[in-house]
């Protein structure tokens, strides 16, 4: 992925992509392997004329700080981001208060946490580790400038999904070829070698996409996938071997994905804490309804967010929310509300996989200069009944229990 931010020009153009390509095709690769050919003034003949309607730009979710903020999900708008948009089209945000979130969509994980963090875009989603593995300066980048203020995802994606017969058990990676799947996948790709002990470089790590994932597995040409366990059923379908899946959260309380926000516009904000104390009531409450209410939120999602997904199966939508369902909610999270976390969480990931992450942990801050709970402790706690309870793990299905399997010796 480059480096350089898409414009907004590019971003609606991708948001235009989503209501034409079908489910399976990157918008991202689609749109920077057209754009060369398309010419920047084919670019600004499709993107002008749209006036006030086109996508925000970077000024008003920036650090310079307008009435108007931008929150970014990490990926496309699908089930497994759609909240976002629920948050701001079924008016969960202005019922709580704030009216001016402009909910959109991102490209990766890694690029919105940059867009966050250099203040590009004022608060939003993005992947722990991914985002970690981005943060100090380098050469090309900036160093970040956020803090934590909820978890849109109590769960990592990352799993390790292998053949159980080329490998004995979830360490026996000497030797072996994994695939990384995903470029948030690449970025930490030594994590799970160090879990388990195992020199990374006795294992081969290669590079690839999720679309190529299925194949090559079946193929045996490579032994183990390292990617989103989102796509652990389409493994299954496709491989012709028992699997074993091993989530990240396996080896301890590794949280999913948290809400960033950029200290700079942060600090700059007029009642920053009830701000964000609403930005995040607003937002579990539209993630709580969604969650719960499958057939309503995916009808939602096709008919007023991305018209694209009418053309998904039945069987692709729901199992997507059913993942969805199952990383999002913690067993905390029942009691302490959605969007729990603790300053101990961050600093077991900081412990325990900032050295496979980059190559100087001293770059990373600490995990208390990372997290910032004043927000979430003064939010409405959006939490679960009972019966709303066994609802999400009827919803959530198989990866509820792979999840709770995992998670059962920490």
């Amino acid at each position: 992925m480059s480096d350089r931010e898409p414009s907004a020009a590019e971003e609606q153009i991708v948001d235009n992509l989503d209501n034409i390509l079908p489910g399976g095709v990157d918008r991202r690769k689609f749109l920077h392997g057209s754009l060369s050919s398309l010419g920047a003034m084919m670019l600004a003949g499709c993107t002008g004329g749209g006036g006030s309607n086109q996508s925000t730009t970077a000024g008003e979710g920036s650090a310079s700080g307008s009435g108007k903020a931008t929150f970014t999900t990490p990926w496309k708008k699908e089930p497994s981001w759609g909240h976002t948009h629920v948050a701001a089209g079924r008016g969960y945000w202005k019922n709580a208060g704030v009216p001016n979130i402009n909910g959109t969509r991102g490209n990766g994980s890694d690029t919105e946490a940059q867009n966050i963090g250099v203040g590009n875009k004022a608060m939003g989603i993005s992947s722990l580790t991914t985002a970690l593995s981005v943060y100090p300066k380098t050469q090309d980048t900036e160093a970040l400038n956020m803090s934590i203020m909820g978890l849109a995802r109590g769960r990592p994606l990352l799993s390790l999904i292998w053949r159980k017969d080329q490998m004995k058990d979830r360490t026996d990676l000497a030797g072996k070829t994994i695939l990384a799947a995903s470029g948030f996948a690449a970025a930490t790709s030594e994590v799970y070698p160090n879990l388990v002990g195992v020199d990374p470089s006795k294992v081969t790590i290669e590079e690839g996409t999720e679309e190529v994932a299925a194949p090559k597995l079946a193929n045996n040409q490579v032994q183990a996938i390292w990617g989103s366990i989102d796509l652990f059923p389409t493994y299954q379908e496709q491989v012709d071997a028992e699997l074993g899946v091993t989530p990240l959260t396996a080896f301890g309380a590794f949280p999913g994905f948290p809400i960033w926000v950029n200290n700079k516009w942060f600090e700059n904000k007029e009642n920053n804490v009830e701000f964000m104390s609403n930005v995040l009531t607003g937002y579990f409450k539209a993630l709580k309804w969604g969650l719960l209410n499958q057939s309503e939120y995916l009808d939602y999602l096709k008919s007023e967010v991305n018209p694209n997904l009418r053309t998904w199966t039945e069987e692709e939508l729901v199992g997507q929310h059913s993942v969805n369902c199952a990383q999002a909610v913690t067993l905390d999270m029942k009691d302490n509300g959605l969007g729990y976390f603790t300053e101990g969480g961050i600093s077991f990931v900081l412990d325990n996989a900032a050295s496979a992450l980059v190559d100087n942990p001293n770059a990373l801050p600490s995990a208390s200069d990372l997290v910032d709970t004043r927000a979430y402790e003064q939010s409405e706690k959006v939490k679960f009944t009972n019966k709303e309870w066994n609802q999400l793990g009827e919803n959530a299905g198989e990866i509820w229990s792979i999840f709770k399997k995992a998670e059962s010796s920490n």
